[in-house]
């Protein structure tokens, strides 16, 4: 893990922060790889809920072409598809529940990886834009599948061939996060929430999680069949147990993620 990517774990909540802090969180190619890894290791470590943010003023700026420009020059399918792809994929099917904390710059490849999120919260001083045809690229980072699926063709179309710069309130008009925060407010706001579902249910969540991806992506019919099977195993659950008798007693109920 390089010193780039500041990797922290509290009661089952790990925060994976960019720490390019010079160049606006831009990411470099170890960058990637590290957040990949991040990733990967909470499916094992305990973790309940992933929040992804940035330190210092911003977000992510993009892909870092200054420090990785030479190696992307050469070859940047095969970074796409070996680095980025793979970490793309490992947020969108990881049933953990993933929240982007988003201020100040969030372009390109960072708006994409905030995109593969599960939520999206930002400060009120957030810019987002997918501003790759600003130097004469397309997208990459799965922007083409998020965008689209979360406000339609024709406007995703518009800003990325626009390489539209918008604020955060309008990325909120748009359904792209799912709250605007003061700045002072926003650790308050995810932290709350990362808290709320990493003492939750963890199961259900989990498979709440996998349900709506397979309703999202796939057909109907396969959906009705997940749900059936997730739901059998769900009531398996102590949880499941606990919270009936929580319901029942009208008490909060103290879940313990089995």
């Amino acid at each position: 893990m390089s010193d780039l990517v500041i990797v922290s774990n509290k009661d089952s909540i790990k925060t994976i922060s960019l720490n390019n802090t010079s160049r606006k969180n831009a990411l470099t190619k170890q960058m990637v790889l590290d957040i990949h890894q991040a990733i990967i290791q909470s499916e094992t470590d305990g973790t309940k809920v992933i929040v992804l943010t940035g330190e210092g003023k911003d977000f992510c700026s993009g892909a870092d072409l200054v420090a990785g420009g030479a190696e992307l020059m050469s070859g940047v399918t095969k970074y796409l598809k070996e680095c980025v792809n793979p970490l793309i994929l490992a947020m969108h099917n990881t049933n953990i529940p993933i929240i982007a904390k988003v201020r100040g710059v969030c372009v390109g490849l960072g708006f994409n990886l905030a995109l593969a999120c599960d939520m999206l919260f930002a400060s009120e001083d957030t810019r987002f834009s997918q501003i790759f045809t600003n130097i004469a690229l397309s997208s990459d980072g799965g922007g083409a599948f998020f965008l689209a699926r979360r406000i339609g063709y024709y406007k995703a179309f518009e800003l990325m061939s626009l390489a539209s710069i918008f604020s955060a309130e309008d990325a909120y008009n748009l359904r792209l996060i799912n709250r605007v925060c003061t700045d002072e407010m926003l650790d308050k706001v995810v932290d709350e929430i990362s808290e709320r579902l990493a003492t939750g249910p963890f199961i259900a969540i989990k498979h709440t999680k996998a349900n709506l991806r397979e309703g999202f992506e796939g057909t109907l019919e396969k959906t009705l069949e997940l749900e059936a099977d997730n739901q059998g195993a769900n009531f398996k659950t102590e949880d499941f147990t606990e919270g009936v008798q929580a319901f029942l007693q009208k008490r909060k109920p103290n879940y313990t993620g089995k």
